[in-house]
């Protein structure tokens, strides 16, 4: 399995190779149900599937399924959930040379300069909940067509905002409405493509939540200073990239099998009981999406804590918006341009990471995977989580106490090269763990609940690091944070010793060994 399996956390692989499809886990079970219990199917249901006996392929060649379409057809439907992905989350921190321009023009405080970056950064954590169920009725095409344009829409008032309260709440309802297609773009992937192909498919959407933050702040200084430090630019990029995607998603074809065969059955006048209760269906779908993640966050350790550990890793990079901008100004005197320049080693450490998860499956895993005939314990998924847990400290403490005038620029940069391997290598193995350990009956909830604090943390963070570098100094408020990572260092390394017990305790349905 390659690094990006993780891409389908929060979908059921979708069994194509036989007649009837499968779809996302079983989140039509009511809240009133012990989580993780089974649902009693229906008489009219195929008790492999979950599926009405109506819902089925005509032969495994059937045209109309999605993983028998032709390999070009397949890529265009692959690239538009990874583009997706990229230009939601770069519209995140593509903002961020903006603020100082946005303190002068409106004459605001610095926090609340920086909660356009922040609330939109938490409406990662509602967009989801809302579009994942909704997709599982009405397709992924549906979540495509209604969740770009919503993009577009409030960021072109957040634009032509002329005061800050308005900029405020469009950016904030432009990263909710829009961040839905986030929840579908691994079910997408998984409906196009084999087992055996889904990580190499998936590869670009795994990695642009992390890439576009990146790169978002190299975008957005170039193109404000281009346009003579307008920050509407920040805002006017986001939709230049966004509107070509938008408009090809227009000739995008339904990839979910239910949906399709839905459709079919419709189309030839034929009843299918399965969609006579989407209301109630959906309201419950709503119920579960919501609360079977808190629940999860509460009571299960492994939840709790990977999520806690991977939410810390990816708000340090949220936090590096503002530490970066200070310590490369008041130190060596750079510009927004050069600013952004820097995040280049974060990028770096992404590739290493991905590289280094790549050769655990290749060598650790797969001899765990031999020696278990097939089944190894999830827990050899920790691997590179494990070396993460080195890196992100030494990266943070390299870049707490590297910057200095006598020290050159290149020095605190690299430190980006040990911190983006160690925040990708850890959520990468995390993410996997976990949908691993709680399977499709609850992975999606595991990695919904990781998803919340990893958002809710990332937008937190950028309104209190400033005011931390300006009470402490640079270093002492940099090794604040290398100093948290120490303590959760042990994290990955717990659960690889006593995951197995712990899995066994769970609350819910867990692999067993």
């Amino acid at each position: 399995m390659m690094a990006s399996d993780i891409a389908f956390d929060n979908e059921t692989k979708p069994n194509h190779d036989i007649q009837a499809p499968s779809d996302r886990n079983s989140t039509s079970l009511d809240m009133a149900e012990k989580p993780g219990e089974p649902h009693s199917p229906d008489e009219d249901t195929d008790l492999e599937t979950g599926l009405p006996q109506e819902l089925v392929w005509d032969s495994p060649e059937d045209p109309g399924n999605a993983r028998n379409w032709s390999t070009i057809k397949k890529v265009y439907h692959t690239a538009i959930p990874a583009l997706y992905g990229f230009v939601i989350t770069v519209g995140s921190s593509v903002y961020t040379p903006a603020i100082p321009i946005i303190m002068v023009k409106y004459n605001v405080t610095r926090e609340v300069a920086i909660l356009p970056l922040s609330l939109y950064v938490l409406g990662f954590t509602i967009g989801p909940i809302f579009a994942a169920p909704l997709s599982e009725l009405y397709g992924r095409r549906a979540i495509y067509w209604t969740t770009m344009p919503i993009l577009l829409t409030f960021t072109a008032i957040a634009g032509a905002a002329n005061n800050v309260t308005l900029l405020i709440v469009m950016r904030f309802f432009a990263a909710m409405g829009g961040s839905g297609a986030l929840a579908v773009g691994a079910g997408t992937i998984s409906d196009l493509w084999t087992h055996e192909s889904q990580g190499k498919a998936a590869l670009f959407f795994v990695i642009s939540p992390f890439l576009g933050p990146a790169l978002g702040p190299l975008m957005g200084a170039y193109i404000i200073s281009e346009y003579d430090n307008d920050w509407r630019w920040s805002m006017w990029v986001i939709m230049i990239v966004a509107a070509p995607i938008a408009l090809a998603a227009l000739f995008m074809k339904e990839t979910s099998p239910k949906r399709i065969l839905y459709l079919r059955q419709k189309k030839h006048g034929i009843k299918v009981p399965h969609q006579a209760g989407d209301t109630r269906m959906l309201l419950r779908k709503l119920r579960q999406a919501f609360f079977r993640p808190l629940h999860m966050m509460l009571i299960e350790p492994l939840v709790a804590y990977l999520s806690i550990y991977t939410g810390f890793a990816f708000a340090m990079m949220f936090s590096f918006f503002g530490s970066y901008n200070y310590v490369f100004q008041s130190v060596y005197h750079f510009n927004q341009k050069e600013v952004g320049l820097t995040f280049i080693g974060i990028l770096v450490g992404f590739i290493f990471a991905i590289l280094s998860f790549g050769i655990f499956d290749a060598t650790l895993y797969r001899q765990a995977s031999i020696k278990a005939n097939g089944k190894p314990a999830p827990e050899h998924r920790l691997y590179a989580a494990m070396l993460g847990s080195f890196m992100l400290p030494i990266g943070l403490f390299w870049f707490a106490w590297a910057p200095n005038k006598d020290v050159h620029w290149i020095v605190p940069v690299l430190a980006g090269v040990p911190f983006g391997w160690g925040c990708l290598g850890i959520f990468i193995s995390a993410t996997t763990y976990l949908v691993n350990v709680y399977q499709s009956e609850n992975g999606a909830s595991a990695v919904a609940a990781n998803g919340i604090l990893r958002y809710g943390f990332g937008a937190a963070f950028p309104l209190f690091t400033i005011q931390m570098y300006q009470a402490m100094g640079v270093h002492w408020a940099g090794s604040v944070f290398a100093f948290v990572s120490v303590v959760l260092m042990p994290v990955p390394w717990v659960f690889f010793w006593k995951g197995k017990v712990l899995r066994a305790r769970s609350y819910y349905d867990t692999i067993r060994d």
